[in-house]
């Protein structure tokens, strides 16, 4: 099953309290290629209006002070995009997120990496905790494993711009499936020792979670990320 990442439907949406999520484990596997498959190599553009500092009739961007990462080309563009509307949600409640992923759209500190999880948890719940309450009734007890071909920091963004406020050139999307212990020994343990390295951890997850409330997850990015919780 895919779950796409979108733009939040409101701003009651993008500012939803979000449940906590607790994280037992975490590695890095140091993918390079994609750590960095987001970083700022084309010039930074207005978020607002898309204009490069050379077509901005102020010849320059100025970044935000708040989050020192999103760019605007004049005082009107900062304006309009900090407020929103017209079906476009304000840097106003975006800009904690983008301050977290700073200029080269990479998260660099683990507070800030359990965060971006959760934020990315949250606005998937709708698809994901049905589709693992069904599957656990299908196969059994088991866990959740989420893929995604882009890098954490990307994952987590509100909109699908960039640090540079240049849009991510793919869909964004996730790929949910229901895994049980044995299918992860034969299908994944097998073939990828790095995964294999959480296994005793995934299977406490899997024996002594409370089935009734909790969903145990496993979630690797493309960067290298991965986190058991």
């Amino acid at each position: 099953m895919s779950a796409s990442l979108e733009v939040p439907a409101s701003l009651a949406e993008a500012t939803e309290p979000k449940s906590e999520f607790r994280w037992t484990k975490d590695l890095e596997l140091g993918y390079e290629e994609g750590r960095f498959e987001d970083i700022v190599c084309e010039e930074p553009v207005c978020f607002h209006c898309g204009k490069s500092a050379s077509e901005a009739a102020s010849k320059k961007l100025s970044r935000c002070s708040k989050c020192n990462t999103v760019s605007y080309c004049s005082r009107e563009c900062q304006v309009t995009n900090w407020k929103g509307g017209d079906g476009v949600v304000g840097h106003k409640y975006c800009c904690a997120a983008y301050k977290r992923v700073g200029e080269d759209n990479a998260i660099v500190y683990s507070e800030d990496k359990d965060t971006a999880k959760q934020d990315i948890l949250s606005r998937i719940r709708f698809y994901s905790m049905p589709y693992a309450v069904t599957k656990q009734e299908i196969a059994g007890p088991g866990f959740l494993f989420l893929q995604s071909d882009a890098s954490l920091a990307t994952m987590s963004l509100p909109s699908p711009k960039l640090s540079n406020g240049r849009v991510y050139p793919k869909q964004r999307s996730i790929l949910l499936h229901w895994l049980t212990m044995e299918e992860f020994s034969k299908e994944l343990a097998m073939e990828d020792f790095e995964l294999a390295s959480v296994k005793k951890e995934l299977k406490e997850a899997v024996e002594d979670h409370d089935s009734k409330s909790e969903v145990p997850v496993l979630m690797r990015f493309r960067c290298g990320h991965v986190s058991l919780g």
